[in-house]
């Protein structure tokens, strides 16, 4: 969902357990979860939903590695909690399927190791390296819709066109942009 224009910001971690600061590989009862900002002013909270449940086997078990592979979806009130378990029928009634995906509550959310943020993009180091400098934190880089849309169209969803036309947006700098759009028209995507 990371290419749609609505998305602000994305991170990866993990959510719906008890086990205090999880780790890739100490996860404990946690699930691998992927945190979404987006603008509800343009795009409704049904419709992030029904784009949640469309764009993944959710009919699937995923209790084959435990709890790391689960579908989960949090709540942050209940307003959301309703309009979750509204959709979630729809979605079910209209494909004649059963959602296997858990709806909790949402407590915490636990930012995955730096290695696992924005994972698609890094394996383009020169775009890679290019985005980051445009930030003065990591940290920055990894909350900024550049990257997550960037991660997005490397990972095949969405247009470079479409990136391309979003620039104007995203407060950049002249020197910013110039950047941005010698990057998109010269590496080998």
């Amino acid at each position: 969902m990371a290419h749609l224009p609505v998305v602000i910001r994305t991170r990866v971690g993990y959510a719906g357990g008890t086990t205090l600061d999880p780790t890739y590989h100490l996860m404990g009862d946690h699930t691998e979860t992927l945190e979404i900002d987006f603008d509800p002013e343009v795009i409704s909270y049904p419709t992030i939903l029904t784009l949640f449940w469309d764009n993944h086997d959710a009919a699937k078990d995923r209790t084959y590695k435990g709890r790391q592979y689960l579908s989960l979806l949090f709540y942050h009130d209940a307003e959301q909690q309703k309009t979750a378990h509204q959709v979630k029928q729809d979605w079910e009634n209209k494909h004649h399927k059963k959602i296997q995906t858990e709806i909790h509550p949402y407590t915490h959310f636990y930012q995955a190791e730096d290695r696992h943020q924005k994972y698609f993009l890094k394996r383009y180091p020169k775009a890679h390296c290019s985005i980051t400098y445009l930030f003065p934190t990591y940290s920055d880089y990894i909350d900024s819709t550049i990257a997550a849309r960037l991660n997005s169209f490397v990972r095949e969803f969405g247009l470079l066109a479409d990136i391309k036309q979003e620039l104007e947006f995203w407060g950049l700098n002249e020197n910013e942009k110039y950047i941005l759009e010698e990057l998109l028209d010269t590496i080998r995507w």
